[in-house]
This record gives structure tokens, C-alpha cells and sequence, in this order.
């Protein structure tokens, strides 16, 4: 591919002339950041192009790269060895990068991807709008394939994704069916996809069962083990009665159990509480945490190969959406 300054004002986000002026030194009108920016990427660019030996037919290193909002999360961190192990199995070696849930961290490392020009991407979002930063790879001819989080905007990218929906609704109906009506649900982030369909599918199954909701009962969460904790205890607070919680994950449903022990409440007699991803840590506190098992490692594999499908430019790849099973423990009666 040719490069020009169309092509780096684009990754640069920057309009044509500011890029004239920065790779003509001109020192109107341009400031030292962005200067800095629009710099370095002509710079990379230029070395790419005159290295890539894809450019004369012969052989060179294969790279996927896997875009994650926060590798210290275990559920990331599961997916992350399962995408690592199928890469590798597939002939190619895995770069993996940590958003920390910042969409403008998660624009700028695609931009950086894209100039590195690897093989292909798999893109587990931060949010669910798409940026202009997600068309890049498109325009540039470098698959990305979706994991576990989808995108709005027009977005046509394929992905593999878990039932959200489906793991919400046969959560709350053996709640319900175990006598529980009254259940708080923790969300997480509702700016992603998971916990967007995960708290629809809690409405859903309410509806459907004639059971009101209830705002009271309904906490935002982040993922976290501690904003779990915190919305059991605002719930105390506003003296809030349930015998139910349904969390979003499972960090938030191990920060909940704290929380419930520590209030004085019998689990699972007086309270039941079930997560979603069955991490490994799940089955090792006390009691044992009843939870969503998601199909992770199924999951990493399978994205990676509609992404190699991609590369190999075969038959169009459709995206993928994989059951998950309920599997109880102690903290459920």
C-alpha cells in the first residue's frame, strides 16, 4: 500500500495540511503533541513499508493481537491464555494489550496496530459505540474480528459472543422457582454490550413471571470486587429487604457475599447469590459461589479461528453466539 498524508491524517486524526506542516517543519499552527503524534506515525510507517516483506513474497513472522479492557480481571485473563493457546496452534505469535476500560486508550492502540500492520486483531471492546478508530483496520485490509463484547454503529465486523440474554433468564428463574421474588441485580458498565443484555434478560424474566421491577433493587456495578461490596451495602442502607442477588460477574458477586456475611445474613437460607463466569477463584471461597459458566476457552479458540478464516481469505465467516450453563454450589439452595 502506498502511504500518504491522506492515509497518516487519517491514523492521526488530524486534517491533511496539519500533516503537511509537521513533515514540512513548519512551525505554524501546530501543537508540540500533536506534532509528536503526527511525527511518530509517519516515522513507523515509513520503517513498515520499507520492511515488510509480505511486499516481495517471502516468509516473515505471523502476529495476531488481542485488545482486552483490563487483563487483571481472571475472566480476561482465561480468555486471554485461550486466544494465546490457539494462536499459537494456528502458526502465529499473540500481542496483547490492556485498555483499563478507556475507549480513548482502547482508539489509540488500534491506530498503533494498524500502523504496526499485523496479521489480524481481536477486539474485546471498552464500550459499545463504535469510533471512527474501529473502521481502521477495515480500511487498511486487516481483519479484527469481535470477542465476547459487541459494537453498535454500523459496525460489520464478525465476532463470538456468549448468551447474555439466555444466561440472565435461566439464572433468575431458579431463583424464582426456589421461591426467591424479590432479587437485586448488579450491573455492570452499561456503556458494554454483556451488561446490557444481562440486565435485559433480568427484565425479561420478571416480566414474564408478573414480578414488578423495582429501582431499589437494581445496583450499577463496574465488574469489580468491590463495587459489588458497596451496593449490598447500599442496599442495607436504604433498608432494601431481598433473599436474592443476581450479579453481573462474578468479582461482584464474591464483593456481594462479603458483604452479606458480614451483614449477619445466612447464605444461602436467608440470601442467594449467583455470579457469571465461573472464574477459578468461584469454587474456592466459602461458601462455594453458584454461578454462570461461560464457554471461555470455546470462545477464544473460535475467534480465533474466523480470524484465521479472514487471513486466509476463505469462505464469509458468520458471528458466533455460544450457550452458557448454570452450575450450582452452595451459595444457591
Amino acid at each position: 500500500m502506498k502511504i500518504t498524508m491522506d492515509e497518516i491524517a487519517r491514523l492521526a486524526g488530524v486534517s491533511k495540511a496539519t500533516v503537511s506542516r509537521v513533515l514540512n517543519n513548519s512551525a505554524d499552527g501546530v501543537g508540540a503533541e500533536t506534532r509528536q503524534r503526527v511525527q511518530k506515525i509517519a516515522n513507523e510507517l515509513h520503517y513498515s513499508i520499507n520492511c515488510d516483506n509480505r511486499k516481495n513474497g517471502s516468509s516473515h513472522a505471523k502476529y495476531l493481537a488481542l485488545i482486552l479492557p483490563d487483563i487483571t480481571n481472571p475472566f480476561f485473563a482465561d480468555l486471554a491464555k485461550a486466544v494465546e493457546v490457539s494462536a499459537r496452534q494456528n502458526g502465529y505469535s499473540l500481542i496483547i494489550t490492556n485498555t483499563d476500560f478507556s475507549e480513548e486508550s482502547e482508539a489509540t492502540q488500534i491506530r498503533e496496530l494498524v500502523i504496526k500492520k499485523l496479521d489480524g486483531i481481536i477486539l474485546v471492546p471498552s464500550g459499545v459505540k463504535a469510533r471512527p478508530e474501529h473502521f481502521l483496520p477495515e480500511k487498511w485490509g486487516i481483519p479484527l474480528v469481535l470477542l465476547d463484547r459487541k459494537l453498535e454503529g454500523n459496525c460489520g465486523y464478525p465476532g463470538v459472543y456468549s448468551n447474555n440474554e439466555y444466561a440472565s433468564v435461566i439464572s433468575c428463574e431458579y431463583l424464582i422457582n426456589n421461591g426467591s421474588k424479590d432479587i437485586v441485580f448488579i450491573s455492570g458498565p452499561l456503556n458494554v454490550s454483556t451488561s446490557i443484555e444481562r440486565f435485559e434478560g433480568y427484565k425479561a424474566v420478571l416480566q414474564q413471571y408478573n414480578i414488578p421491577f423495582r429501582t431499589e433493587r437494581y445496583k450499577h456495578g463496574n465488574y469489580t470486587v468491590e463495587s459489588g461490596y458497596n451496593a449490598v451495602m447500599e442496599l442495607e442502607r436504604n433498608g432494601v429487604k431481598y433473599s436474592a442477588i443476581l450479579a453481573a460477574n462474578d468479582m461482584m458477586a464474591l464483593g456481594a457475599l462479603k458483604a452479606v456475611r458480614e451483614l449477619g445474613y445466612k447464605v444461602p437460607d436467608e440470601v442467594q447469590i449467583i455470579g457469571f463466569d465461573n472464574i477459578e477463584f468461584s469454587q474456592y471461597c466459602e461458601p462455594a459461589l453458584s454461578t454462570v459458566q461461560q464457554p471461555t476457552f470455546e470462545m477464544g479458540a473460535k475467534a480465533v479461528r474466523l480470524l484465521v478464516d479472514l487471513i486466509d481469505k476463505n469462505a464469509a465467516v458468520q458471528p458466533e453466539r455460544l450457550i452458557p450453563k448454570l452450575l450450582m454450589r452452595k451459595t444457591t439452595k
